[in-house]
């Protein structure tokens, strides 16, 4: 029902544009044939000004651009381009935030590697060993079993 209604008033509007357009041409054309009386001449003149002027409004409804839907684009195109704003100042802040974050983890990476690298464990071989004295009396006597072998072996 509002799309009639609104249809009805954008018609009316049209009709009323062309209407006002074809007056002021006629007043044009009129006043192009009659002298102008000198005691009125100023104001007519203004008259005539302000209704030239206001032609160029009535050719923008007439054609089908109304000067309202002309504002309210532009204040929609205000608050998506404030919400576009808003939307490059998150994405910064993310990407710095992002960033920070790296750089933590890198400089946390390099410390723990440097601490490792003060922690190197020396290689160490079975003769190193020291053993509990409880654990060597049970151990076979390994100079023994070596004088063994050679005099098998001879």
């Amino acid at each position: 029902m509002s799309t009639i209604d609104e249809e009805k008033r954008t018609l009316r509007g049209w009709w009323f544009s062309v209407v006002f357009m074809g007056l002021v041409v006629g007043l044009i054309v009129f006043l192009a044939y009659v002298d102008i009386v000198k005691e009125n001449r100023d104001i007519l003149i203004g008259i005539i000004g302000m209704l030239t002027g206001s032609i160029s409004s009535m050719l923008a409804v007439a054609s089908g651009r109304d000067p309202a839907e002309v504002e309210q684009l532009k204040d929609d195109l205000a608050t998506k381009e404030a919400d576009r704003q808003a939307l490059i100042a998150r994405l910064r802040d993310a990407h710095i935030n992002s960033q920070l974050k790296s750089d933590m983890l890198m400089e946390l990476q390099t410390a723990m590697i440097n601490q490792l690298a003060e922690l190197r464990v020396m290689n160490r071989s079975e003769r190193d060993v020291t053993l509990n004295d409880h654990v060597a009396e049970w151990l076979p006597d390994t100079e023994q079993d070596d004088t063994e072998q050679k005099t098998s072996d001879t």
